[in-house]
């Protein structure tokens, strides 16, 4: 089995501007790192005729670009930490008071994550409802996080009456125009934005359809990320899944109102340590390469779309297209992404190692303070008569394979599970289960336990339990946005 790239090292500093690999003074270390097989199976010279499927699949080639960000360890706040604004997006429907202990318990976590943002933060409070409207401040601006800000946001929280609809989208947009027109212009490209949704319930159609709140997702890409957490049971688990991936951010469900504040404290606080702004991604394609999916599969699966797309050398007949991604704003972490591109077969270039796919970490010009980016890395192929003495798939590769496929038949059982076929979703859930282990995914694995009993953990037998809450499928849904890293658990 061959693996290439690894942690990008040396060099020097970049002509343009840019933190270079050999800046020894930078403070944020990024690697970068290729996880893939470099050997494909040639086509059988057997004579027998393969089907396109098989063709197809045989030709593709999967690789896994690990991505690092690394900080040097400070005392209190950054010298250099980038500006904030933070716009809390609070549930304020009619359903928000049944029980009465659910808006006390919003307003409760609305207070916990105000308390985490940074004063001199950039925020304000809205209520969503049918339409969204302003808590704080009275009007649609932002205020400056401080002692006197957060005691006045406290009292127009407790002095908001709800009442209405749900229509998500017009609480987006309505984030989006307070950024807009609320951060100066100037400044506007250091600033690290972010906004988290509490909700209780779904879009209702008479107020906004799911095309709608789609178009208003899209509207809101790259201007700011967005968490959000579902409480109660009446939430839809594909809206919550349809605004973070749009937005980049995470989804969580809570079932005890006990946790919700600290539930929205650790995801503010979360927010705020991503203080790392302006990275890229850039893939440069060898000529002829074909590119079937890239996507981020960890700390959650996202699609991906370019910022930008350069075709100028696919046009001159000089190589492939180059795809530059932008990236949301970095804590210390690491994040996965799966690319799977593939390129004709030439006899002649059989047992040679070819570049497909050149990858490059990049930070902007805006970023003021220094960032050591890796050297480039590449995704390569060979192909080989010899291949069925390796392995098809990196371990890495696999394991995020096999993570697609545990939410693939979990959704699934869910489906089965709502027909009324138990034999059925048994079966589905038995693969969840082997699949769960598998990855050591012991999150899905708890979820799992509150729908099923494990008869045969080997053989992936399980029994659902006579009652199901909807909240505990719902909850395990929303649990599958998320992956864990190859080798850990997600405890």
């Amino acid at each position: 089995m061959a693996e290439v790239g690894g942690p990008g090292t040396g060099g020097g500093a970049d002509p343009h501007g840019l933190s270079g690999p050999g800046d020894t003074a930078a403070g944020v270390v990024v690697g970068l790192e290729v996880s893939q097989v470099v050997e494909l199976p040639a086509p059988d010279d057997s004579g027998r005729q393969e089907t396109e499927t098989e063709a197809a699949e045989r030709a593709r080639m999967y690789a896994v670009l690990t991505v690092s960000v690394r900080k040097p360890p400070v005392t209190g706040a950054r010298a250099d930490a980038p500006p904030r604004a933070e716009i809390l997006l609070v549930d304020h429907s009619s359903s928000m008071v049944s029980p009465p202990s659910r808006l006390g318990a919003a307003r409760a976590a609305a207070l916990a994550a105000l308390d985490r943002i940074p004063d001199g933060t950039l925020f304000a409070l809205v209520a969503g409802r049918d339409r969204a409207g302003m808590i704080y401040p009275g009007r649609e601006d932002l205020s400056v996080a401080g002692p006197a800000t957060r005691r006045e946001a406290a009292e127009a929280l407790a002095a908001r009456t709800p009442g209405g609809g749900t229509a998500m989208g017009s609480w987006l947009e309505l984030a989006a125009r307070l950024l807009r027109d609320g951060v100066p212009a100037e400044t506007r490209a250091r600033y690290v934005c972010h906004a988290l949704l509490l909700t209780d319930g779904r879009n209702e159609p008479g107020y906004e359809s799911r095309d709608e709140l789609t178009a208003h997702v899209a509207a809101c890409r790259g201007q700011f990320t967005c968490d959000v957490v579902g409480i109660g049971d009446a939430w839809e688990t594909a809206e919550l899944r349809l605004i973070t991936e749009g937005l980049g951010g995470r989804a969580r469900a809570v079932g005890d109102l006990a946790r919700l504040p600290g539930e929205l404290a650790r995801l503010t606080e979360e927010a705020v340590a991503r203080d790392v702004r302006g990275l890229r991604l850039r893939l440069a394609h060898r000529k002829g390469v074909t590119v079937h999916s890239f996507e981020q599969v960890h700390p959650t699966r996202m699609p991906l779309t370019p910022t930008t797309v350069d075709r100028s050398a696919v046009e001159s007949g000089a190589g492939g297209p180059v795809e530059e991604y932008e990236t949301s704003a970095w804590r210390e972490e690491t994040r996965d992404y799966l690319l799977c591109v593939s390129a004709p077969y030439l006899p002649e270039q059989e047992n040679r190692r070819l570049l497909l796919t050149a990858v490059t970490v990049e930070a902007a010009d805006s970023e003021p303070r220094g960032i050591q980016v890796p050297e480039p890395a590449a995704v390569f192929l060979s192909w080989s008569s010899q291949a069925d003495l390796y392995s098809r798939l990196h371990p890495r590769v696999a394991h995020y394979r096999h993570e697609e496929r545990l939410r693939e038949v979990f959704e699934d059982g869910c489906r089965a599970l709502r027909a009324g076929a138990t034999d059925e979703a048994e079966a589905y859930f038995g693969e969840a289960w082997t699949l769960a282990v598998r990855t050591r995914d012991t999150g899905m694995q708890e979820h799992l336990l509150r729908l099923v009993r494990v008869m045969d953990a080997t053989k992936g037998e399980v029994e659902l339990r006579p009652e199901i809450p909807r909240f505990d499928i719902e909850a395990a849904r929303v649990h599958l946005s998320e992956t864990v890293l190859p080798g850990r658990d997600s405890s």
